[in-house]
């Protein structure tokens, strides 16, 4: 019976069985994917790993030799087989190989040699244009800046393989934004849209956790849906961010620590504090549309997982704490990246002093100019 529960809630793709000798062993295999075998115990922060590099593989691609020698399919091939040319964590590299790949799905035929700064420019300008894929929405200014950002360092190697002699890429103009086109990115929830989510979705619920879980970690959602009981020791949760590598230790805020100890029995037999309906690890799309439906269904079509974040981030610009305070909790490395989330309110401390001592000066001089009017009209 032990067994039986033990194989209901093995992660998606993995399959349980034993081998010749009578060992229990797990196995990975996903349709389109490179299959394989676990090497550590289920259950395990190992094993974990082990799963987010199954999952964050690259789908099997044709092998170099059937591209075209010279092709962009050819020299994309070429630059996936060292992983770190991408980035320096799984999620990044996870980020830039699907950047790319689009890139080598449309244009892997054309010869790397005869690539020019203009064709460079016509193939970033047509990503700008906003469009349906399925249920999907690509494209758009930001899409079309990052595919440039990405061939920039692909023809990099390029020049370094001698394939081409310089980079047409880097040839090619950047994409200007004017300021009235700038987004403002996801929306910051407010203390009434937090107050008001709860009065929703009360503790017990899954909906409740998620909220307070990506509030009090102040982190991306893709490293909050992967947390879970395991990671608490010490009163901490022990965690590596996905997309940097950074290790960290976050006390657990009373608030969390209500919304995890009230789940009911059932949910606290897995792996993460959040799973699908059917016991399984959450993916971040999948996330962040169940997400969605949560804030939806409490009346707040604006907010989103990622406006928890920055909400988190405008408390503790509010309380005044520091840049480097701040970044102990979200794990941001500069100044830079924090003042993109604090920049409102900085404004708005500093508009307030400045009001509040020019109102002050006008009073102080008044009260002194009317002495002086009393005295000469006397």
């Amino acid at each position: 019976m032990q067994q039986l529960a033990k194989r209901r809630f093995l992660p998606e793709f993995v399959t349980s069985f034993k081998d010749r000798h009578g060992k229990e062993r797990l196995r990975f295999r996903r349709k389109g994917y490179a299959a394989g075998y676990f090497k550590s115990a289920l259950g395990t922060e190992e094993f974990r790993v082990e799963y987010r590099a199954f999952m964050d593989a690259a789908p099997a691609q044709v092998a170099a030799d059937r591209a075209i020698p010279g092709s962009v399919a050819d020299l994309v091939t070429r630059y996936f087989a060292t992983p770190t040319r991408l980035g320096p964590t799984e999620a990044t590299q996870k980020t830039v190989r699907g950047i790319l790949n689009g890139f080598r799905t449309e244009y892997g035929h054309l010869p790397v040699a005869r690539m020019t700064f203009e064709h460079v420019e016509k193939i970033v300008a047509a990503r700008i244009p906003k469009r349906m894929e399925g249920k999907r929405l690509v494209g758009g200014v930001q899409a079309a800046r990052k595919l440039r950002k990405e061939l920039v360092r692909l023809f990099d190697f390029a020049v370094k393989a001698k394939m081409v002699t310089v980079n047409p890429a880097a040839q090619s103009d950047r994409i200007k934004i004017s300021p009235n086109a700038r987004s403002k990115g996801f929306h910051t929830w407010t203390e009434e849209e937090i107050d008001q989510y709860r009065a929703h979705h009360a503790l017990g619920t899954k909906a409740r956790l998620a909220m307070e879980l990506m509030l009090w970690t102040d982190q991306r959602r893709g490293d909050a849906i992967r947390m879970g009981r395991q990671h608490i020791r010490d009163g901490r949760l022990h965690f590596t961010q996905g997309k940097t590598g950074a290790d960290l230790g976050l006390p657990v805020a009373p608030q969390l620590l209500e919304a995890i100890v009230a789940m009911p029995p059932a949910a606290k037999g897995h792996l993460c504090f959040l799973v699908t309906e059917y016991g399984k690890p959450f993916s971040d799309a999948g996330f962040g549309n169940w997400f969605r439906d949560q804030c939806d269904a409490a009346g707040l079509p604006k907010c989103t997982a990622h406006g928890l974040r920055k909400a988190t981030m405008r408390r503790m610009a509010e309380l005044g704490m520091s840049n480097q305070a701040m970044k102990s909790v979200s794990g941001h490395r500069t100044d830079q990246e924090v003042a993109r989330y604090t920049r409102a309110v900085d404004q708005q401390r500093m508009a307030d002093k400045a009001i509040g001592d020019l109102a002050s000066w006008e009073m102080s001089n008044l009260a002194s100019r009317l002495d002086i009017d009393a005295s000469e009209n006397g």
